[in-house]
């Protein structure tokens, strides 16, 4: 993998905030905050490889929280 980015959005997609990861080895992981108010949480991921091939994949209201939790990990 040469390239592999997330972003979250809380409003359907309309504006997106890019998530900074950690990688281990091959896998990695992702902390998310979320806002106080309960709601959707869009996610969209795009990755390249060294071979120029590209990937993006967006799923509006991915998941709903009904209270906002101090964080979210999510491993990848």
């Amino acid at each position: 993998m040469k390239r592999l980015a997330l972003q979250v959005s809380y409003d359907d997609g309309r504006t997106w905030k890019a998530v900074h990861g950690t990688r281990h080895d091959t896998t990695g992981s992702v902390l998310l905050h979320h806002p106080r108010r309960a709601g959707y949480v869009s996610l969209r991921i795009s990755a390249a490889d060294k071979a120029g091939n590209t990937v993006t994949q967006t799923v509006i209201r991915a998941y709903r929280f009904a209270t906002a939790p101090a964080a979210v990990s999510n491993r990848w």
